[in-house]
């Protein structure tokens, strides 16, 4: 399988909630400023559209992204792409992840 990502991924651990098409928590374990990986009991569809909030440590509120869509499932993990994200939400992102050292591979 060829890597089709365009942004650098960093391990993290966190919880996030959904809500959309689908509804629930999980816990973030893979996150860069156009996705993340998702590690879940809820069960999900490809394609599925979602507004996503991460509950980043230290982050108050949690980091809203409007539009999102899942793009992979596998047994309890799903991946994420971000598709939508107010500017001020991307930058505390993006904040958040230039203090991150551990890159995923």
């Amino acid at each position: 399988m060829v890597e089709q990502r365009q942004h650098v991924r960093y391990q993290v651990e966190f919880p996030a909630t959904f809500e959309g098409d689908h509804a629930g928590i999980g816990i973030v374990y893979n996150l860069g400023i156009g996705g993340c990986k998702v590690v879940s009991d809820l069960a999900v569809r490809c394609d599925a559209l979602l507004e996503v909030r991460l509950q980043i440590p230290e982050q108050t509120p949690a980091i809203t992204v409007r539009g999102a869509t899942i793009r992979w499932k596998l047994d309890r993990e799903f991946g994420i792409e971000f598709l939508e994200m107010q500017e001020g939400e991307r930058a505390r992102l993006t904040q958040f992840l230039s203090t991150q050292v551990n890159i995923a591979p």
